[in-house]
């Protein structure tokens, strides 16, 4: 029986009332390459298609590694999300430094390399990623001889990745930053103040982030914590950590949480001792985690993060899989939740299954993964889920898609003879 391949091929919708048309995608990635002999092998980082309304099945619709240089590693080192820009950020190793890459979602056709441009005796730092300030790309670069206070340069590159400027360590006070991109601050007795530390020459030289804590959360000596958010409306910083004191408990983490509109501070919690969220607008969208902590000597016992056996059954052959990456320093009990940084109000459901997560919040719908399956779900009066649907399951792309977004809509269509 002769076989032809599979062939997908890609077309604009050319009728005028499908113009304004979005797709839903997904976004893939994992550690591994292609040469794995594993019939689940793929390529690390691929755009999936899917089409809610009228499909059934996941599409390949770029494999984005095919399209970069030789010289860089297989697998992604990290992916950032920016939804308020429309934009992720693929960063890769390369033979000497990382290589940025952005992927804007209106048009996931196309990845286009991020051209940093160091000066002098300057390289792009492998301990800074591509952040975002005040709508544009910034970067830092660390002088290769690390032996006098020009230790560090900033540089700055526009959105349409043609021009370059010059920046200061203070613009970094500005940065973008949604929950998966957070920025490690100094705070100091008798102040809100926190310090940016970015610059060489001791902490004389920090700059200070551009929000100021509330006088309530002074502290009386130095200590460090994180700006998990900050954006256009607001700004979120963490405040304390607790651990579980029980097998049944998730300890918590508590934040201190700024509208930027109202000039008000909110003090909130939530469930875990390790914060994992994402914001998208108004929603902080999350998970809840407990990790070990060995500075306060606690560790997660004999605690599995809930379905291994499900897992287990996919996973084995899979290197960085779920359970790999999890091992016994992380605990995942399967609680997703939503909070709305305006009214406050929280929204909470169990899986039963570590590996889920919030993959999408648009237009009041959540889109969630659990395992090998996505669901949507409406938000109904920013307190409770309904309408609950099953989109798709699939036990060898769904389990490693971490993220979802709408862009322009392309027709994918199918051909295979037997």
């Amino acid at each position: 029986m002769k076989k032809k391949a599979l062939l997908l091929t890609f077309s604009f919708l050319l009728l005028a009332s499908s113009l304004d048309a979005q797709q839903l995608y997904f976004l893939r990635a994992t550690i591994g390459d292609y040469g794995y002999s594993s019939p689940l092998a793929f390529p690390p980082t691929q755009v999936i298609a899917f089409t809610p309304e009228r499909d059934s099945l996941l599409h390949i619709y770029k494999d984005l590694t095919r399209f970069l240089p030789n010289n860089i590693g297989i697998g992604a080192e990290a992916i950032e999300f920016y939804p308020q820009y429309n934009v992720f950020v693929l960063r890769y190793a390369g033979l000497i430094d990382w290589e940025a890459y952005v992927l804007h979602t209106n048009n996931p056709s196309i990845v286009t390399e991020i051209p940093v441009r160091c000066i002098g005796n300057h390289k792009v730092s492998t301990f800074s990623p591509m952040h975002i300030i005040n709508g544009h790309w910034a970067y830092r670069c660390t002088d290769v001889n690390a032996s006098d206070e020009d230790f560090s340069q900033f540089r700055g590159l526009d959105f349409s990745l043609t021009q370059h400027f010059d920046m200061s360590a203070s613009d970094f006070g500005y940065l973008h930053l949604t929950g998966a991109v957070t920025q490690r601050v100094e705070r100091r007795p008798g102040t809100g103040r926190m310090y940016l530390p970015i610059v060489a020459g001791g902490n004389k030289n920090r700059p200070p982030f551009s929000v100021e804590l509330p006088e309530r959360h002074w502290v009386e000596s130095t200590t460090y914590t994180f700006i998990l958010v900050n954006d256009d409306q607001k700004t979120l910083v963490q405040t304390k950590r607790v651990n579980p004191v029980s097998d049944e408990d998730y300890g918590r983490w508590y934040a201190t949480l700024y509208n930027k509109d109202s000039g008000i501070w909110t003090d909130v919690q939530f469930k875990g001792n390790s914060p994992r969220i994402m914001t998208y607008g108004h929603w902080l969208a999350g998970m809840v985690e407990v990790r070990e902590d060995w500075e306060a000597g606690f560790d997660i016992g004999n605690r599995v993060s809930p379905g291994k056996e499900e897992r287990w059954a996919i996973n084995r052959y899979i290197e960085n899989s779920f359970d790999e990456q999890m091992g016994r320093q992380f605990y995942r009990p399967g609680i997703l939740f939503l909070f709305n940084t305006e009214t406050m109000q929280y929204i909470e459901w169990e899986t039963q299954q570590g590996d889920s997560k919030i993959l999408l919040v648009y237009n009041e719908v959540v889109y969630y993964r659990v395992f090998d399956a996505i669901y949507r779900a409406d938000i109904i009066d920013g307190e409770r889920l309904d309408n609950v649907e099953l989109l798709v399951r699939d036990n060898q792309i769904v389990p490693f898609i971490h993220w979802a977004f709408y862009g322009r809509e392309m027709e994918i269509c199918l051909e295979q003879d037997n």
